[in-house]
């Protein structure tokens, strides 16, 4: 027992240890650089965009909708199931293009990269369609840049 007692005492300090003992000072510009430093990365603070609530689809269901069919509305679990469906397709999508780039060894992500991730997740018909309306959409957005340049 009094060899347990010597061990403890021993490891602890004592209260006239502490006492004397003075704090550490740090500096405190250095400290808040070396944070500064540590959030940062090579490119600037990164922002998760899997965790944000704010990012929803949700309005834009309903203005898909109502052209197809007029009277009709979605429930709210069938927009958390439709919003949940989009991210996850979205992200497959982001994740095959970002493979695709690497195997080819360059860093920036194409749009024949996103087309041809596209082509790949998405079976037959639907692959090609949604190939076919991406190049459209992109087409008619240069189309209008251009447009406006003009004027």
């Amino acid at each position: 027992m009094a060899a347990a007692s010597t061990m403890a005492s021993s490891e602890t300090p004592s209260e006239e240890q502490l006492i004397t003992q003075e704090p550490k000072e740090a500096n405190s510009t250095t400290a808040q650089k070396q944070s500064k430093q540590r959030k940062r990365g090579r490119r600037g603070p990164r922002r998760s965009h899997a965790n944000c609530h704010g990012d929803s689809f949700a309005t834009y269901f309903s203005r898909v909708l109502k052209p197809v069919h007029q009277g009709l509305s979605l429930s709210q679990e069938a927009v958390s199931v439709m919003d949940s469906m989009v991210h996850d397709i979205l992200d497959r999508i982001g994740t095959e293009a970002g493979r695709l780039a690497r195997y080819t060894k360059r860093v920036t992500i194409t749009s024949r990269d996103i087309q041809m991730a596209v082509r790949l997740l998405l079976p037959g018909k639907m692959g090609k369609f949604a190939e076919s309306q991406g190049t459209n959409a992109a087409l008619r957005t240069s189309l209008c840049a251009i447009w406006q340049q003009r004027k």
